[in-house]
């Protein structure tokens, strides 16, 4: 009996150690966008993120973004950002300051009754603080929206693939699910993503999101739009 047992608890610890790290986040973000021409926008934002199943936070950014239209439902996105990011873990305590960009562009087709997206981007985000430290990323996302009568929320499926293309080689996977509303002029947004990183033991993240933007349009947008 007592051997039966020490053979269970032996299989089970077994099990636990094999599973993934676990490990649950929240991400917020606040945009202006302004929209000066009919092909272009740019945006300033600001973003808050907490880590360690919401003990901690990860890091402060703030944003710069730019939208062209290239041709009908094709876009070309710019964007920029700086970090400063909480490193609690490693052997330099304290806030480490990044900065990023990625190149990317997003091509939109209606299926009715949905909407897909697709996107490929090229990210690379670099150390201010250390030398030739940074990491490259290749993105690969695929989305749909399905619009659903008398209902404000429409439901947001997405998947996305980055793949790292610069030192070690490291894969993740973003499944994310979530909604959008205007309200008052605004746009609020929720989204929950559930990220797998492909490391030695496996990381999986459970990501909240809240997301708030105001977007306004020149005068001449608006009268063109009335007229």
């Amino acid at each position: 009996m007592n051997k039966l047992i020490y053979l269970t608890l032996l299989l089970c610890s077994n099990f636990i150690l094999s599973q993934e790290l676990s490990e649950s986040k929240f991400w917020s973000a606040a945009s202006y966008i302004y929209q000066p021409k009919e092909k272009f926008s740019f945006s300033i934002s600001q973003l808050y993120r907490l880590k360690e199943d919401f003990k901690a936070v990860d890091s402060y950014i703030s944003e710069i973004s730019a939208d062209y239209t290239l041709s009908k439902n094709l876009n070309l996105e710019i964007e920029l950002r700086y970090y400063s990011k909480n490193d609690n873990k490693g052997k330099v305590q304290g806030y480490e300051n990044l900065w990023r960009y990625r190149l990317g562009v997003e091509k939109e087709l209606k299926l009715k009754p949905i909407k897909v997206f697709l996107r490929l981007a090229f990210q690379k985000r670099s150390s201010l603080d250390k030398q030739n430290d940074f990491k490259e990323y290749l993105r690969i996302r695929s989305a749909f929206e399905y619009p659903i009568k008398n209902w404000d929320w429409d439901p947001y499926f997405s998947i996305e693939f980055m793949e790292k293309t610069s030192g070690n080689s490291l894969q993740k996977m973003r499944y994310g699910v979530g909604s959008s509303n205007k309200i008052k002029g605004s746009k609020w947004t929720v989204k929950y993503f559930y990220q797998i990183d492909r490391t030695q033991p496996l990381q999986s993240f459970h990501i909240f999101m809240l997301k708030y933007r105001y977007k306004q349009k020149a005068e001449s947008l608006k009268k063109k739009k009335e007229s």
